[in-house]
């Protein structure tokens, strides 16, 4: 078994020498024979080593001076979540789109099992329609960062100085749960009881919101266009370092009223997001979020593409 710290290394020199260096045969030695995809950001990506050569491959070729950033990294046993930003110029076709010559920024976060020295299970978001606004492709529609006129990246992060009270990581992983699961319903009475209001900060690319009152007005929008609204939360893959967390998700619920303007088409729909977020005074002061909202908006008729 890798030790925590290796599987760390492992997840960053992926990201170093395979994403930005281009080393795709790095794939064949830490990527293992039969690594499951569990998402990536709505992209179709084949399993094992050569699954994630022809992912990268597409990304590299579309934007050769494209590199990788590690904006943070935590781990809990073999469990690795990461935050990225993926930089880089598209002077090649990308899935059918010509080249534009335009630059992109755009941030992911990710979960990687690491079991011997090698990636046997991923979980990836990343704001692909961020990305594809950015290039011109997608038109320019929802409340995310780029639609809404600014930064596709995460922002700085909060420098408040904070002190944890003594808790072992289940206890952070219970309150990271319960969060995720809150804000789903919204439940504000609980939720006060979760998160310092005050000092929150959001980083959420996918969906604009930089503060508490955008993710409670943002809650509760979401809850009245699907009204059955289910959050599902990935328990047993919730890795904890330190005062931080990541936490994969499910969102089901039927379009039954207004979304973003589209009038309710009474879809099912199902899509996943992920939740990296800071601990501080024993509650939940910052959040960094990426979610396959492509995949929401393409089937509720607000970006085309969906079926």
């Amino acid at each position: 078994m890798s030790t925590p710290e290796e599987a760390k290394a492992v997840v960053r020199r992926w990201n170093d020498e395979g994403w930005s260096g281009g080393n795709y045969d790095l794939a064949h030695e830490i990527i293992a024979p039969v690594m499951t995809v569990h998402g990536a950001g709505g992209q179709a990506v084949g399993m094992g080593p050569e699954g994630l050569i022809d992912l990268i491959k597409t990304w590299r070729t579309a934007f050769p001076d494209g590199h990788m950033t590690v904006d943070d990294i935590i781990v809990e046993g073999d469990l690795v979540g990461i935050r990225n930003t993926w930089h880089g110029t598209q002077n090649e076709s990308f899935y059918g789109i010509p080249p534009s010559g335009k630059e992109v920024h755009v941030t992911s976060v990710g979960l990687d099992r690491v079991i011997n020295g090698q990636v046997s299970e991923g979980w990836g978001e990343l704001d692909m329609v961020g990305m594809m606004q950015q290039l011109g492709a997608m038109p320019i529609a929802g409340p995310g960062a780029v639609a809404t006129g600014r930064s596709s990246e995460w922002g700085e992060a909060s420098s408040k100085a904070v002190e944890n009270p003594e808790a072992t990581a289940d206890d952070w992983r219970t309150l990271a749960i319960r969060f995720v699961e809150a804000v789903g319903k919204p439940d504000e009475a609980l939720l006060a009881d979760l998160v310092d209001q005050a000092a929150f900060v959001d980083h959420n690319p996918v969906w604009g919101t930089t503060d508490w009152a955008g993710v409670i007005a943002g809650a509760h929008a979401l809850r009245a266009a699907f009204g059955d609204l289910t959050v599902t939360v990935d328990v047993r893959n919730v890795p904890v370092e330190g005062n931080q967390a990541v936490v994969h998700s499910l969102l089901t619920g039927t379009h039954t009223g207004d979304f973003l303007g589209v009038a309710p088409t009474g879809k099912t729909v199902t899509w996943s997001h992920t939740d990296f977020v800071r601990f501080g005074g024993g509650k939940i002061i910052e959040r960094w979020v990426s979610a396959d909202t492509l995949t929401l908006f393409q089937q509720t008729g607000l970006l085309p593409g969906g079926s």
